[in-house]
């Protein structure tokens, strides 16, 4: 079903229910056979062109007299990555929470875009020029001439997983706490070299070493794989593969492979089976995220929970407040992590 298809199917439905009632994304994505996200972004679009007018939870019919009321501004999103910006099952979640928040209070989101589209200064300026909005979301780290234009130009400007220093509101997670827990856990059941396999460093990789000294375990750098990427790649299994490659391929490989996301665990957990490797006999292997999902690979993932919605929704309640309120001072907000214990670390419990 094309886009032009899902947005006529939509009015159909409204059409017959949505001039009594909120009709849920739930709904709408049962009917057409598609995820809600998918018809968050329709109802997004539908919106901005006056055909629906959306709700906490879903739409209804445009009313006249009621939309100028229900509308207090506007605020744009970009995502940290240019290509399946919609189906990264982590930043989903960040953008559904973001998303819900900014219903709740009356604004909308003016658009989404990934930095692929906004990378330069000249590009910057034109999405401000072009696309006015009360404030900006950025979810997820990315460093660019286009982040550096928005800081000096943009009024509000609310960035998630990274800082842009005291004079903006960020909120974090507690990577280092999350993964210090997991080296312990490990040490705990007797993993004594453990790998780590990240794309860039951060917190995670900074509880990682806090772990690994701690519990006297071997500090080496081939241990340690930090995989370049692409200006706009997510880390993927891809990533994974790659990494545990080159961890399990050394002489010495590890009893353990401690990954900086679920996705990245993913794809090490597929290379260890696939070259005769047993998880987590040989080597056990964690994650970080705990995305949908992760709770039904074989085995189950230990990984580390992140409230990815909470990040998302915090983010967009304090872009509403520096809106509202412009002499507020900034926040640097640290949402907690926890180790979620399954069975690809070898323990249960």
């Amino acid at each position: 079903m094309t886009k032009k298809q899902r947005h006529h199917a939509i009015l159909e439905v409204l059409q017959k229910d949505g001039s009594e009632r909120v009709v849920s994304t739930r709904e709408f994505a049962e009917h057409l056979g598609v995820s809600e996200m998918t018809i968050r972004r329709d109802l997004q679009e539908l919106d901005r062109q006056g055909k629906v007018q959306r709700m906490h939870g879903g739409a209804v019919l445009p009313q006249r007299s009621s939309v100028p009321t229900g509308r207090r501004g506007q605020i744009g999103i970009l995502l940290t990555f240019g290509k399946d910006k919609y189906t990264d099952p982590f930043f989903s979640e960040v953008l559904q929470g973001a998303d819900r928040k900014l219903q709740e209070a009356g604004y909308r989101a003016a658009y989404v875009f990934g930095f692929a589209e906004v990378y330069t200064r000249e590009q910057a300026r034109a999405l401000l020029q072009n696309y006015p909005v009360d404030g900006i979301i950025l979810i997820g780290a990315h460093y660019s001439r286009s982040v550096e234009y928005l800081k000096e130009h943009a009024k509000v400007l609310v960035s998630t997983n990274y800082s842009l220093g005291p004079e903006r509101d960020a909120i974090l997670l507690d990577g280092r706490t999350g993964v210090r827990a997991l080296v312990d856990h490990l040490a705990r059941l007797g993993r004594r070299r453990l790998g780590f396999i990240t794309g860039y460093n951060d917190s995670r990789e900074e509880g990682f070493i806090e772990g690994i000294r701690a519990n006297y375990l071997p500090d080496n750098l081939e241990l340690r794989v930090r995989l370049v990427q692409s200006s706009f790649e997510s880390w993927t299994p891809e990533m994974g593969q790659r990494g545990a490659a080159m961890l399990m391929q050394q002489h010495q490989p590890p009893d353990a492979i401690v990954c900086a996301s679920d996705r990245i665990a993913l794809g090490a957990m597929q290379w260890i089976h696939q070259n005769g490797f047993r998880v987590p006999d040989d080597v056990a292997v964690t994650g970080f995220d705990n995305i949908p999902g992760s709770e039904f690979t074989i085995p189950p993932l230990t990984t580390v929970h992140v409230h990815k919605e909470l990040i998302g929704a915090l983010a967009a309640e304090r872009a509403i407040r520096r809106i509202e309120n412009p002499d507020e001072i900034p926040l640097q907000i640290i949402t907690p992590t926890s180790v979620i214990i399954r069975q690809s670390c070898g323990a249960t419990g």
